[in-house]
């Protein structure tokens, strides 16, 4: 089970307390999965699929309250790429023309004539619990993300996403504009002439799932964006500790490199006290650190004090070098 289909199960356990808040979360519902049809007796046909067999008890419940009739659910033939279950939940034919025009679907025009909304009918959500009811049914209808809980080695570098896929462009404008209602700020982008409502901020995402009723999927989502935290912050530790010993073991080869250049050439006795008291220290101990380097010196130096004595070593060294190859070019 994905986190997102998690989330939508515990919303669904969530009682719809008003008979307001109840009509919005169905007209979200068949906006967002549900489709119209007309019979061949020329009678318009409402039918919602869904991959959540538990959202059709609460259609059934709101139905059978308001309307006093039953919904009917099948099990559809699994022909998706996901390989996921989908049901079609078909509503009473004999109420049809009634629950479109409920749930803000259908309107009369002036002409008189039956008109299909394409976006949010503002009767539909005039109070702040209805918005959030109507939140609740698009995100149950129709809500993906790309969040996966507990999968700590994912190396894609994926944020977190959470989108709304909708039918119609002016749905989803009205639906950034309700989520503006709780200062949820999302945009829409359009795939495969599909408008999408997406959010990608982390904080937003928890916002959301917090106004929709999934306390649980918060703290799921919290919880893995801190463990999250802790594995970047101890990665991008060690990344610095390997740059470091890195930049140590390059510097010693190149000293190690010069001191062994002048032993062949000139001898070690050549260099003054000091240098030849460092270049010994090094040859003794190729894989030291400055500071471990500096604890063996008979004087007390600083790492910039020995840093600067090799590099006068290696000055010496690349003498040695040009000079060596002036007498082989004459």
């Amino acid at each position: 089970m994905s986190f997102a289909n998690d989330a939508k199960l515990e919303v669904l356990k969530e009682n719809i307390e008003n008979d307001c808040c109840s009509i919005a979360f169905l007209s979200a519902i068949l906006k967002c999965c549900g489709e119209l049809s007309i019979s061949s007796n020329h009678q318009i046909k409402v039918e919602i699929f869904t991959e959540i067999p538990e959202l059709f008890d609460k259609i059934k419940n709101v139905i059978e309250q308001y309307y006093g009739k039953e919904c009917k659910m099948t099990m559809m033939e699994n022909t998706n790429i996901s390989r996921s279950s989908r049901y079609k939940i078909s509503l009473p034919a004999d109420i049809t023309d009634q629950l479109l025009k409920d749930l803000g679907i259908m309107s009369i025009n002036e002409e008189g004539m039956l008109t299909i909304e394409n976006g949010i009918s503002d009767f539909i959500i005039m109070d702040d619990c209805c918005k959030r009811s109507y939140v609740k049914g698009a995100f149950v209808a129709c809500a993906t993300s790309n969040i996966v809980i507990k999968n700590y080695n994912n190396d894609r570098g994926s944020g977190y996403h959470l989108e709304f896929v909708f039918n119609f462009e002016k749905i989803a404008e009205d639906f950034v504009n309700l989520l503006k209602n709780f200062d949820i700020q999302a945009k829409i982008t359009i795939r495969k002439n599909t408008p999408i409502v997406y959010i990608k901020e982390y904080q937003l995402i928890c916002d959301t799932l917090a106004l929709v009723g999934a306390n649980k999927a918060v703290l799921d989502l919290q919880n893995e964006a801190a463990i999250r935290e802790l594995r970047n912050n101890v990665n991008r530790q060690n990344n610095c500790l390997n740059a470091n010993l890195n930049k140590t073991v390059n510097a010693s080869v190149k000293q190690l490199n010069a001191i062994k250049n002048i032993q062949e050439n000139i001898g070690l006795e050549s260099l003054n006290e000091n240098l030849m008291e460092l270049a010994l220290l090094r040859l003794a101990n190729p894989e030291a650190s400055l500071e471990e380097l500096k604890k063996l010196c008979t004087e007390p130096l600083t790492k910039s004090g020995i840093n600067h004595r090799f590099s006068k070593i290696i000055e010496i060294s690349d003498k040695i070098t040009k000079d060596k190859f002036k007498i082989t070019t004459l």
